[in-house]
């Protein structure tokens, strides 16, 4: 399964669907996706809003009177809105791409709420940026993500499990 196959099958035929199985490629390309469309949107919003900003203002400011300059002014907002804007719009494809490469390995789908409730701290942590709790649920949703990132780099089943057949299977 290719970059644009998987994201055909996550994305827009498979999105919201639950059951069967997901390949190792279908996840992971979902994942480089979902990164890559988070970091272009934040890129050009961040962009947009700086176009916003008073150089001669910040001319002689430190690095953090600077850092506070921005958070205070409001400017950057809309970097933060874009980026749950995307999360929001990639929550159910996430959640369902999760489960299903768990039903390839045959682990069920209760292992998916760990992902679940990290992806949903995940909003508290991007709408708190700085304070001491939004650090340390950051911590654990990336601990969280790189077990999940470990444990789904094992081959699914070849035969037919308890979920269904072999993905790569069915196509070839």
């Amino acid at each position: 399964m290719n970059f644009g196959e998987a994201l055909d099958s996550s994305v827009i035929k498979k999105y919201k669907t639950f059951a069967g199985r997901a390949c190792r490629a279908e996840w992971y390309y979902f994942q480089i996706f979902s990164l890559l469309l988070a970091v272009i949107v934040a890129s050009i919003t961040g962009i947009v809003a700086g176009t916003n900003i008073d150089p001669d203002a910040i001319r002689d400011l430190s690095q953090e009177e600077l850092t506070d300059y921005l958070v205070d002014s409001g400017s950057f907002n809309v970097v933060i809105y874009s980026t749950v804007a995307i999360s929001v719009m990639l929550f159910l494809p996430s959640i369902s791409v999760t489960v299903r490469r768990l039903q390839d390995l045959n682990i069920t789908y209760f292992w998916a709420l760990p992902y679940f409730i990290t992806y949903i701290m995940s909003f508290y942590v991007i709408l708190n940026q700085g304070e001491e709790n939004a650090e340390r649920l950051n911590s654990i949703s990336s601990l969280v993500f790189i077990v999940y990132l470990l444990v789904f780099a094992k081959k699914g089943d070849y035969k037919k499990n308890r979920f269904g057949e072999n993905p790569l299977e069915k196509e070839s």
